[in-house]
């Protein structure tokens, strides 16, 4: 077994595979696809999701399939990079990188885009050129990546620039307007050496070079200043035909990086739509239950991590139990994934004669990741049957047996142990099914199942 999953490994060129696309989202790749394969005019689009619902993963297969295409693509992670002086340098250097990896460095536009580079980062000031020789002589950026060229002359420039020399730059602003033009139009011109249209047949219109798709991943979670500066550089310097970026983030986070920079009096929303042109939520489309992605996810947890015990039901029992309170509360992929953990430990550590109960075990397993305030309630005997109860939404109970939702069965056993007040027959019936773990009252199940199960990893031994 394994507590947790294997981490997904996809491949530059491997696109959607029916193995690793669970979630069924090549539908919706294959669409973005055509969509930027159409549209000349430069756009922003923002793949729109909640921490843990799998936007990652999305962009990545994505890209396998618009280099299955033949088209360019640059995929950067803003979180790894967001300790960079100056966005502008960050995505530049990407640009380079990719150039020099298809071996196209040589090519007379891609050296003129190098040497309008080198211009449009003197324009830009001081904390470019610091980016610049940090490159050089300490390797905060790939040097790899922004080429030698670069490094050199922003080197050179670095030891002569005064302050005295900035205050004369800016004076000069037609010129500056210049130089940031002539690096637009030295970036229009990549799209064509880095995917090159094919030859037209006689009387065949010339086909169009594949645009340049540039990938910012993590848009959400770097520095809020940097994830600003980035929009600002794409719409200022990177804005040209033929080159498109995808945004992944959560909106909502990415608002609120807003209004930490500017205060929260400015309107987050008509401020990002300055920078964005299209957004697509990466939602639950699924019209069954069994399609809902995660419901998929624990189903797909459940075989990849093994989860296994010597009583079947137990486990069957547990699966359902969080299937059915991720559907209720639309549980994120990462919450997922960590109460499935916690499920699979006490499958692997636990045997059929220990107190076991998988409602318990599972709906434990959840409160610990998802609302750990009520799981401390739950070790020391002060939850309530009605936060229970409303924690878990114990009214949904489905509809028939091929729909998820509480059973009796499930519902009964917190009430059990929970409700103050239990009928005669309900207290003669559970307590004939646990009277061998010598249980001093039934107020006492949950927190011993949490103490000697949930936060526990040793073995346990029979009849505990």
């Amino acid at each position: 077994m394994r507590i947790f999953p294997r981490p997904l490994e996809i491949g530059d060129t491997e696109g959607f595979t029916g193995e690793k696309d669970i979630f069924g989202r090549q539908e919706l790749g294959s669409s973005l696809t055509s969509l930027v394969g159409l549209v000349v005019d430069p756009m922003v689009i923002a793949i729109d999701g909640q921490w843990g619902t799998g936007k990652t993963t999305f962009l990545k297969m994505w890209a396998g399939q618009l280099r299955q295409q033949g088209f360019p693509v640059i995929y950067f992670d803003a979180f790894e990079n967001d300790y960079v002086d100056d966005a502008f340098a960050a995505l530049a250097s990407e640009i380079i990188g990719l150039v020099e990896a298809e071996k196209k460095a040589n090519e007379p536009k891609a050296r003129e885009f190098k040497a309008k580079a080198v211009g449009a980062l003197k324009v830009l000031g001081r904390s470019a050129i610091k980016v610049g020789v940090k490159a050089a002589s300490m390797g905060a950026l790939d040097a790899t990546k922004l080429s030698d060229d670069i490094v050199e002359a922003i080197s050179d420039e670095a030891e002569e620039l005064t302050d005295k020399h900035i205050g004369e730059l800016l004076t000069k602003q037609a010129e500056h307007r210049s130089t940031l033009q002539g690096f637009r139009d030295a970036l229009r011109g990549l799209p064509g050496i880095l995917a090159p249209a094919p030859e037209p047949k006689e009387g065949e219109e010339a086909a169009k070079a594949k645009p340049l798709v540039f990938m910012i991943d993590e848009l959400d979670r770097c520095k809020p200043l940097f994830a600003l500066a980035l929009l600002e550089r794409i719409k200022h310097f990177f804005a040209v035909p033929n080159v498109h970026f995808v945004l992944g983030t959560h909106m909502g986070q990415l608002r609120n990086s807003v209004n930490a920079a500017y205060g929260a009096n400015i309107n987050a929303n008509t401020y990002l739509q300055k920078f964005i042109s299209l957004t697509f939520p990466l939602t639950d489309h699924g019209s069954y239950q069994y399609d809902r992605t995660a419901i998929k996810y624990i189903a797909y947890l459940q075989k990849e991590m093994d989860i296994a015990s010597d009583d079947r039901d137990f486990t069957e029992n547990s699966v359902r139990f969080a299937q059915t309170y991720a559907l209720i509360h639309d549980c994120s992929l990462r919450d997922v994934e960590h109460f499935m953990t916690n499920i699979a430990l006490a499958a692997a550590f636990t045997t059929k004669h220990t107190l076991r109960p998988a409602p318990l075990i599972a709906g434990l397993s959840i409160l610990r990741v998802v609302q750990p305030e009520l799981y401390i309630r739950a070790k020391q005997k002060k939850l309530t049957h009605e936060e229970a109860e409303k924690a878990f939404a114990f009214e949904y109970k489905g509809d028939g047996d091929s729909e998820l939702g509480y059973t009796q069965w499930e519902r009964r056993w917190w009430e059990y142990c929970l409700n103050k007040e239990i009928s005669e027959e309900m207290e003669q019936n559970f307590r004939n099914g646990i009277y061998n773990h010598y249980i001093r009252d039934r107020f006492s199940i949950i927190p011993l199942i949490a103490h000697k199960v949930i936060d526990n990893l040793v073995p346990s031994q029979k009849n505990q």
